[in-house]
C-alpha cells in the first residue's frame, strides 16, 4: 500500500490557509486508500480551521479503510490510516495539540496535562450529537463570561444558532449523505492576544449546494443555490436530525451579531464561499478549489462591550 508524506506549512485562518486546506482535502478525498504521514517540521502555526480539517481528514481516511475480518469475529482491521508525526512538531505545536485535546484522539502516547472535560479545543461528534453536551460547551467554555460580556437572552440565542450549525452538519453531512464513521468535527480556540473567540465546524457530506439541488430537483447555478440556502425560512427538511430543531441554516441573527461585533462568519461548501459583510448580508463567491463537504467558521471579538437585545433591561448601551 502506498504511503504519502505531507509536509505541512503554517496554516492560518485566512484566505491562503483555506485555499491550502481545500487543496489538501481534494487530494486526500480523491485517493484515500493509502497511508498519509503528516510531518510538522515546516509548520509553526496551526489555527483552529486547520486542526478541525486535519482531524476530519484523518477520520475520512479511517472510514474508507476500515474492514471487518471475517475470520476473526468482532475484529476490525485498518488497511490504511493517518499518522501525525509528533516527533517532527515544535514545542509550540505539540503543546497546542495536547492542550486542545487533538493528540489524545490520534496517538497512543499518554499525554499528561490535557484537559479531561471542560476545554475549548478539538472535539469529535461521531455516532450522535449530544445536545446537552454541545450546549454546555458553547455556554460555559466557548462563550464564557470571562471572555465576552453578553446578556443571558442574547447568549442563549447565539448558542441556539450555533447549535443549529452542528445539527445541520449532521443532517446534511451524515444522515442524508450516508457517511457513517465521519460525524461532525469541531475545533474552538480563544486567541488571548487578539481577544478573539473562534470556532470551526466541518463535515464531509454532500455539501449544501448538492443538497439544495437535490431538494429543488433543479440544476440551478451554484451561487444561486448557496443564496437560497442562506435565505431565512428556506429548508431542505434534511438539515436537522430532530423535528423540533428549526429548519434551514438559520444564520440571520448570528450574521447580524457577527457584523455588529466586527467578527466573521464564513460558510464553505462545494464550489462556493459565503461571508458576512459589514452590513450583515452575505457575499457569495466561487472557491478556487471546491470542497466536498461543508466548513463553517465563526470569529467573535471579545472587545469589552456589553451585547444585548434592545428588549433587555435598560441602563446600558443597547444593540438589537
Amino acid at each position: 500500500m502506498q504511503t504519502s508524506l505531507i509536509e505541512l506549512p503554517s496554516i492560518r485562518d485566512d484566505g491562503s490557509g483555506y485555499n491550502y486546506l481545500f487543496k489538501l482535502a481534494a487530494n486526500i478525498i480523491a485517493d484515500p486508500h493509502r497511508h498519509f504521514n503528516f510531518n510538522f517540521k515546516k509548520c509553526a502555526i496551526l489555527d483552529q480551521n486547520a486542526i478541525a480539517m486535519l482531524g476530519g481528514l484523518a477520520r475520512y481516511v479511517d472510514s474508507h479503510n476500515t474492514i471487518a475480518n471475517s475470520g476473526l469475529s468482532g475484529i476490525i482491521l485498518q488497511k490504511c490510516g493517518v499518522m501525525f508525526q509528533v516527533e517532527s512538531m515544535s514545542q509550540i505545536i505539540s503543546e497546542l495539540l495536547i492542550e486542545n485535546n487533538f493528540l489524545s484522539h490520534f496517538s497512543k502516547e499518554n499525554f499528561d496535562g490535557y484537559p479531561e472535560g471542560d476545554y475549548i479545543g478539538y472535539r469529535q461528534h461521531m455516532e450522535y450529537l449530544d445536545a446537552n453536551a454541545i450546549a454546555s460547551h458553547l455556554n460555559h467554555q466557548w462563550l464564557s463570561d470571562e471572555k465576552i460580556s453578553i446578556s443571558p437572552d442574547l447568549k442563549n440565542a447565539i448558542v441556539s444558532r450555533i447549535f443549529e450549525i452542528f445539527m445541520n452538519a449532521y443532517g446534511h453531512g451524515v444522515e442524508r449523505c450516508k457517511t457513517p464513521g465521519l460525524g461532525v468535527i469541531s475545533c474552538g480556540r480563544y486567541y488571548k492576544k487578539e481577544s478573539k473567540l473562534k470556532l470551526t465546524v466541518v463535515d464531509f457530506g454532500c455539501g449544501i449546494i448538492e443538497n439544495i439541488k437535490a431538494h429543488l430537483k433543479s440544476d440551478i447555478d451554484d451561487i444561486a443555490a448557496t443564496r437560497w440556502a442562506l435565505e431565512t425560512g428556506n429548508s431542505t427538511k434534511t438539515d436537522s436530525m430532530y423535528e423540533h430543531i428549526p429548519r434551514g441554516l438559520g444564520f440571520g441573527l448570528l450574521a447580524e451579531f457577527v457584523s455588529l461585533n466586527k467578527g466573521d462568519l464564513s460558510v464553505f461548501s462545494n464550489s462556493c464561499c459565503a461571508k458576512v459583510s459589514e452590513n450583515g448580508n452575505y457575499d457569495v463567491s466561487r472557491m478556487k478549489t471546491p470542497f466536498s463537504g461543508t466548513m463553517v467558521n465563526i470569529a467573535i471579538n471579545c472587545d469589552g462591550r456589553h451585547y444585548k437585545f434592545i428588549s433587555d433591561s435598560a441602563g446600558t448601551e443597547q444593540y438589537f
